[in-house]
């Protein structure tokens, strides 16, 4: 590749790259307004949703690369809700009903200061020690910039 080809392709990297960055930032916040207008506004049509329709907005959007025709016609607001169990009340429970040994598992793991520390003592010797580790090589493009 020719240095002129290479810079624009870098120039045309970094400028998609600006793009999307303040595009993400712009969004979340336009999505966090909006947002609060439904909480306040919007319309509940169900249990879990509240709505305000809209007269119908062309939208492209992308799929796999690809621009995609659609209308947008309303936003919502979907409540979601997830359940995550507190170790601590559960810990609490298993103790009280006695469930000690059906419900904890103990989970093995190597103590990498411990095999380093044997390392030092002389038990594991270097050699040993180093046919512990494998070389993992990977690549990640980073534009360089300016300091």
């Amino acid at each position: 590749m020719d240095p002129d080809t290479l810079v624009l392709a870098v120039s045309e990297y970094l400028h998609n790259r600006s793009m999307r960055e303040r595009s993400a930032y712009h969004e979340d916040r336009v999505k966090k307004d909006l947002m609060a207008i439904l909480e306040v506004a919007g319309e509940q049509t169900s249990d879990t949703t509240q709505s305000i329709g809209l007269a119908p907005l062309p939208w492209t959007k992308y799929k796999e690369g690809k621009p995609v025709q659609t209308k947008v016609v309303g936003i919502e607001r979907r409540k979601r809700t997830s359940s995550v169990m507190d170790e601590d009340k559960a810990m609490a429970l298993i103790h009280r009903k006695g469930l000690v040994k059906d419900c904890l598992t103990t989970i093995v793991v190597v103590n990498e200061d411990a095999v380093l520390a044997a390392n030092y003592a002389g038990t594991i010797t270097d050699k040993e020690l180093a046919a512990l580790y494998e070389e993992k090589t990977t690549y990640a493009f980073y534009p360089t910039e300016e300091s």
